[in-house]
C-alpha cells in the first residue's frame, strides 16, 4: 500500500471509530454502526461483541448471540440469511464468519481465517449468500469464498482492502467485487478466476455497485465521482462529481438513479445518461443508501435526522432522532427501522408517521 493509500486507509479508520469509548451515561457506544435486516416478524441486527433478534412488533428479544460477549470480538456487519432460510450468517470484525440458527441464535459453524492472513483480516460488510456459496470480503485484501457448510472453496487477492459486499449479475453469472484499490473485478462464482477487472475509477469503492436489468453497474467512489459501467463493453458509460467523497452505494429506482456524498448531498440522476435531475442537502453527511417505500424517499444523515422526500426532490419531512444515522433505514413491515450511534439504543422502529414506537434496549434495561 502506498504512503497516500495509508493516510486515506488511517482516516477513513477515524471515521469507523466515530463513538468508540463514548458513553452515553449508561450504555458505551460501539465503534461502528449496525447492521439490520428484518423479515415480516424478526429484526436481525450487529452491535458490537453481540449479535440480536428482537420482535418486529414491540422489540423485545428473543435471543442474542454469543451468549456472552468474547474478548475482541465485535460484529457490525448485517446479518444475512442463506438462501434456504435455514442459516444467519455473521461476520465477525475479527477473523471470523458465524452461521447460526435465526430460530435460536445456536451456532452451526464458523469459519477462521487461516493464522499467516489473520491480522488485518476484518470483515466489514455483509458476506453475499447465494446457492453457489458464501462469499465474504475482507480488510486483507481477500474475497473468501466458502460452501454452505463452512468450507472454503476459494480465495482471491486484490491490491488493496475489500470493505464491500459482492453482488450477484444475472447478466453474466458471476459477482461484482469492488476494492479500495479503485477497480471492479468480475469473478466467476464456481472458481473464483478473474473474468474482467475495471480500468482504474479513481478513487478507493467501500460500498457495493448497483447494477441493472440492462446491465448497467454504477459505482460510487471516494474521487468524488459515480461512475456508470457497461456490463457489455466494461466501459464508462458515463460519469458524475459529487461534492465529496461518494460513500453510499447508489439506489436504482425506475429511470432515476439516486447518489449521494459525505458533505450532506444528495442528487437524482437520469439513469441513462447521469445527468441531474434535482439535488437537495438533507442536513447531514450521507454514509448509506436511502430507502424508497410508498413512493417516498428516506434519507438517514449524521446530524440525527431521518429526512423524508418526494421523488421530485421536495421534502416531506424531517423525524429528529437520538443519536447519528450513519446506517441507513431498513424497511421491516409496516416499520421504518434505524440502527443510531451514539445513541442509548442500538435500534429504534419508527411507524409510517414518524413516531417511534419501540427502541432496544428498553429504557429500564
Amino acid at each position: 500500500m502506498t504512503k497516500m493509500k495509508k493516510i486515506l486507509f488511517i482516516t477513513i479508520l477515524a471515521v469507523l471509530a466515530l463513538g468508540l469509548g463514548a458513553c452515553t451515561g449508561r450504555r458505551v457506544v460501539a465503534a461502528g454502526w449496525s447492521g439490520v435486516t428484518a423479515d415480516e416478524e424478526t429484526v436481525y441486527f450487529s452491535y458490537g461483541p453481540q449479535a440480536y433478534a428482537v420482535s418486529l412488533k414491540n422489540g423485545v428479544q428473543q435471543w442474542k448471540y454469543p451468549a456472552e460477549p468474547i474478548s475482541g470480538v465485535d460484529f457490525y456487519a448485517a446479518p444475512v440469511f442463506t438462501p434456504d432460510g435455514e442459516q444467519l450468517i455473521l461476520a465477525s470484525y475479527k477473523n471470523e464468519i458465524h452461521s447460526i440458527s435465526p430460530d435460536s441464535g445456536i451456532k452451526n459453524w464458523s469459519y477462521s481465517v487461516p493464522a499467516d492472513s489473520r491480522t488485518s483480516a476484518r470483515f466489514i460488510d455483509s458476506p453475499l449468500t447465494s446457492e453457489k456459496g458464501i462469499f465474504a470480503p475482507a480488510s486483507n485484501n481477500t474475497l473468501y469464498a466458502l460452501d454452505l457448510n463452512g468450507n472454503l472453496l476459494w480465495e482471491y487477492q486484490t491490491e488493496d482492502p475489500l470493505w464491500a459486499s459482492p453482488i450477484w449479475s444475472e447478466n453474466c453469472e458471476c459477482l461484482y467485487q469492488v476494492s479500495m484499490d479503485h477497480h471492479l473485478y468480475a469473478l466467476d462464482a464456481e472458481s473464483g478466476s478473474l473474468r474482467w477487472k475495471s480500468e482504474d475509477l479513481g478513487g478507493p469503492i467501500v460500498s457495493p455497485p448497483a447494477i441493472t436489468d440492462s446491465g448497467l453497474i454504477i459505482v460510487s467512489t471516494f474521487n468524488n465521482e459515480v461512475i456508470a459501467l457497461n456490463e457489455s463493453s466494461q466501459e464508462v458509460e458515463w460519469r458524475f462529481t459529487t461534492s465529496n467523497w461518494a460513500w453510499a452505494s447508489p439506489l436504482v429506482n425506475g429511470e432515476q438513479v439516486y447518489v449521494s456524498d459525505i458533505s450532506g448531498n444528495f442528487y437524482a440522476l437520469e439513469l441513462a445518461t447521469g445527468d441531474i435531475l434535482w439535488q437537495i442537502q438533507p442536513g447531514g453527511g450521507i454514509y448509506d443508501a436511502p430507502l424508497v417505500k410508498d413512493e417516498l424517499i428516506y434519507i438517514s444523515t449524521d446530524t440525527s435526522s431521518l429526512v423524508i422526500v418526494n421523488q421530485e426532490g421536495v421534502v416531506q419531512g424531517n423525524q429528529p432522532v437520538e443519536g447519528k444515522l450513519y446506517a441507513g433505514p431498513i424497511s421491516g413491515g409496516d416499520k421504518l427501522l434505524l440502527a443510531p450511534s451514539e445513541s442509548e439504543y442500538y435500534l429504534i422502529a419508527l411507524n409510517q408517521s414518524g413516531v417511534q414506537t419501540w427502541g432496544f434496549p428498553p429504557a429500564d434495561k
